[in-house]
């Protein structure tokens, strides 16, 4: 990985200034992913699709904001908690487009996996006001046109509706020899009700 002078990103609603780190170059070496979707590459970081502001300390979508060069470095990438997310979410009040919807939510559901219920990590246990919080999001992401088949299925297993993540497995027949093994241990967490999201 070879960091190269910051980017300052502006914020759109205050014009706050925030320095994140920027990439000459780096490679998937080492790279972590799960069958919610996340994957990890510790040396290509990417920035956070949502960042805070430290001047007014509101949430905004990096995608919105302007960004220049800076003369100096960072290493700072915006990552944000599961419940900064939330506050995030509440400001945003549903006022998005399809597509930030959609980034919002899945990133929602990766931070409550990273707390709750993602394999490899010291998780807790969700209290039943989390779990049907972050159900809804599901929900929505299950709704979403362009999700993939077995990416809802996953959301349905997830939500601990292992009928339905089964029901559709049986009807994917992917092409990819990598995609038939997950397949195949995304049934079989289903069958033994298992909701973890496993580490492919």
């Amino acid at each position: 990985m070879i960091p190269g002078n910051a980017d300052v990103l502006i914020c759109p609603l205050c014009g706050g200034e925030k320095e994140v780190m920027s990439l000459m170059s780096g490679n998937t070496c080492g790279g972590r992913s799960w069958s919610d979707t996340k994957v990890i590459y510790p040396m290509l970081p990417r920035l956070s699709p949502i960042q805070k502001c430290p001047s007014c300390g509101k949430y905004y979508f990096t995608n919105d904001a302007e960004m220049r060069e800076s003369d100096s470095f960072s290493f700072e990438k915006g990552n944000l908690t599961y419940e900064q997310l939330k506050e995030a979410a509440i400001q945003f009040n549903g006022l998005l487009s399809e597509e930030n919807k959609k980034t919002l939510n899945i990133m929602l559901l990766w931070a409550y996996n990273d707390k709750y219920n993602r394999e490899g990590y010291e998780t807790a246990v969700a209290p039943e006001e989390e779990k049907r919080y972050i159900y809804a999001v599901l929900e929505e992401l299950i709704a979403t046109d362009d999700v993939d088949d077995i990416v809802k299925a996953e959301y349905c297993r997830e939500m601990g509706r292992f009928k339905d993540a089964l029901e559709l497995l049986e009807t994917c027949h992917p092409s990819r020899k990598g995609l038939v093994g997950i397949v195949e241990r995304m049934k079989s967490y289903a069958q033994n009700n298992d909701p973890i999201a496993f580490r492919i």
